[in-house]
């Protein structure tokens, strides 16, 4: 949205004739075929959900294949614009969590009238809105984007790259823990050979 609205400097020059004669024809704004085929999308995707698992797969392929097709030979959606979506609808099904994917998918809307309404910078405002919203949550009473905010350089260890446990001699600083050191294998033998002895 932002990109076709607003900043066409930034689409390469051998890409932008493309772009202006697939839009050409097209009578709707950007925004209203984004959002069409983004409702089109989640409709396909709830239909295949509520199908038996055999049909519900082949509903949403064929569903999507026949649809998209038919929207750009009516002059409905521009090609660009329907690749375009199909990749982020495809890009949804690589979160490993579903209750994140669905958070996405919503998320989507927001971003959409923004990059509309104020091109990068309105994408940049709504970045800003989540971001704020993200470092107020708290997860179990420790802030959600720990060790990010606030700021632990000792716990990267354990969050984004996980080390082995033996490079791991301390315990995450936010458990609050009365022992930071973590147990050590050394003193698992000694309590080991200790109750063997009594």
């Amino acid at each position: 949205m932002a990109v076709l609205t607003y900043h066409y400097q930034v689409i390469p020059t051998d890409l932008l004739p493309i772009l202006i004669s697939s839009r050409g024809v097209i009578p709707f704004p950007p925004i209203l075929e984004a959002i069409v085929l983004e409702a089109t999308i989640e409709l396909l995707r709830e239909a295949a959900v509520r199908l038996p698992a055999k049909v519900g797969s082949t509903i949403g392929i064929v569903g999507g294949i026949v649809i998209g097709t038919a929207a750009v030979e009516a002059g409905f959606v521009s090609n660009v614009l329907l690749m375009l979506v199909a990749l982020a609808a495809l890009a949804s099904f690589t979160v490993p969590i579903y209750q994140i994917s669905n958070t996405i998918r919503l998320i989507r809307f927001p971003f959409l009238i923004a990059a509309q309404l104020y091109g990068l910078f309105g994408i940049a405002l709504c970045s800003a809105f989540i971001l704020s919203h993200l470092l107020k949550l708290t997860s179990l009473g420790s802030p959600y984007l720990d060790p990010l905010y606030p700021l632990r350089i000792h716990d990267f260890k354990d969050s984004l790259i996980r080390l082995p446990f033996s490079k791991q001699k301390k315990r995450p600083q936010f458990l609050r823990t009365e022992n930071s050191l973590r147990i050590r294998k050394e003193a698992k033998m000694r309590n080991s050979h200790n109750d063997i002895d009594e």
